[in-house]
C-alpha cells in the first residue's frame, strides 16, 4: 500500500495502531504461538552473530526481538520499535521479567527511524511490511540506517496462505460494506518480494519459502486467536457494521467451518511463509544460506 496524502496516511496509522493497542495484551499469547516460531526461524536464517547490533522493526511482543537478543549475547545490542504504544508497554514488561540488559523497546514510526545513518548491522522485520502506508519511505529508511555491510531480513505470508484465508475474507465480506482492495506489491510471491527489495536498492536477494503446520486445540481457541492479532480489524468492523448479533452470526459461520476441518487433536493449519534476505550494496558479509550450498 502506497499512500502519499498526509491525511490518509495519518488516518491509516491511527487506525492500525489502535487495532494493535487493543490486541497487545493477548498478541501471540494465545493458540499455537506461530509468530514466535517464525521470529526464531528468521533469526536462525539470518545467522545473526554474537556482538551484532540489531534493529527489530514492528517488534510486537518480541517474536523476533528475544531470539535476536539471545543470538547477539551480552556484547551485542537489540532495539525493538513498534508504532503501537500498547505493544511497547507489554514488551517492556517482558524485558523486565527476563532481566535483559542489552535490549530496548521504543515507540517509533518505521517510516521515520530515529537512528543515525549506517548504525545497524542487522535489520529484521516480521510480518509488517504490508502494513506500511508508504512502503517506499520505510524501505529507504531501512537502507539508510544499515551499515554498508548490513543485512536485512523480512517475513511475509506465502501465496498459499492467501488461498487459505479466502474463505474468511469472503464470509466477512457478507457483513461489511463493499470496498476497493488496496493496491499492494505481491508480498506473497518470490518475484514480488524480489521486486520490493530491488526497488529499495538492496542486493544479494534471496527469498526462501517454507511451510509450518500449527494446531489450534479448539474452535474457541481459534476464535480467540483471531481477536489477538491483525484479524481483529475485520472482527471489529463486522461488530460496528452488523452489530453484536451480526458478529455472533459470523462467529457461528467460523465455528461451522472449524467443525468441518476439526481433527482429533484440534484444527490443523498450514502457514506458508516467505523469508526474504538481502544486503545493503557493498556488503562484505556473505549470504549465510548460499554458503551452505
Amino acid at each position: 500500500m502506497v499512500k502519499h496524502d498526509p491525511a490518509a496516511v495519518a488516518q491509516w496509522k491511527q487506525q492500525t495502531s489502535g487495532i494493535y493497542n487493543r490486541s497487545a495484551a493477548a498478541y501471540d499469547q494465545l493458540g499455537p504461538h506461530y509468530f514466535s516460531y517464525f521470529g526464531r526461524r528468521l533469526v536462525e536464517l539470518m545467522q545473526v552473530p554474537a556482538g551484532a547490533s540489531v534493529l527489530d522493526v514492528a517488534t510486537g511482543r518480541g517474536a523476533v526481538l528475544f531470539p535476536a537478543a539471545a543470538a547477539v549475547g551480552q556484547y551485542g545490542s537489540v532495539v525493538g520499535i513498534d508504532f503501537a504504544a500498547g505493544m511497547v508497554a507489554e514488551t517492556t514488561k517482558e524485558l523486565a521479567l527476563r532481566g535483559l540488559t542489552n535490549v530496548e523497546v521504543w515507540q517509533m514510526d518505521a517510516e521515520q527511524l530515529e537512528f543515525p545513518a549506517e548504525s545497524v548491522d542487522y535489520l529484521l522485520c516480521g510480518f509488517a511490511v504490508f502494513f506500511f502506508p508508504q512502503l517506499d519511505r520505510a524501505m529507504a529508511e531501512f537502507r539508510r540506517v544499515l551499515k554498508p555491510h548490513g543485512r536485512i531480513g523480512l517475513t511475509t505470508w506465502g501465496n498459499a496462505y492467501r488461498a487459505q484465508a479466502q474463505w474468511f475474507d469472503e464470509t466477512a465480506a457478507d457483513y461489511l460494506p463493499p470496498r476497493t482492495p488496496a493496491v499492494q506489491p505481491a508480498f506473497h510471491t518470490h518475484a514480488g518480494m524480489e521486486g520490493v527489495m530491488e526497488a529499495a536498492g538492496f542486493a544479494d536477494i534471496q527469498v526462501i519459502s517454507e511451510v509450518q503446520e500449527f494446531i489450534y486445540a479448539s474452535k474457541e481457541e481459534f476464535w480467540a486467536t483471531l481477536w489477538s492479532h491483525g484479524t481483529r480489524k475485520a472482527l471489529e468492523a463486522i461488530e460496528q457494521t452488523a452489530g453484536p448479533e451480526g458478529l455472533q452470526q459470523f462467529q457461528a459461520e467460523v465455528f461451522a467451518k472449524a467443525d468441518a476441518v476439526m481433527q482429533a487433536d484440534g484444527i490443523h493449519q498450514q502457514f506458508p511463509v516467505l523469508y526474504t534476505l538481502a544486503a545493503k550494496p557493498g556488503s562484505p558479509i556473505p549470504n549465510p544460506i548460499r554458503n551452505q550450498r
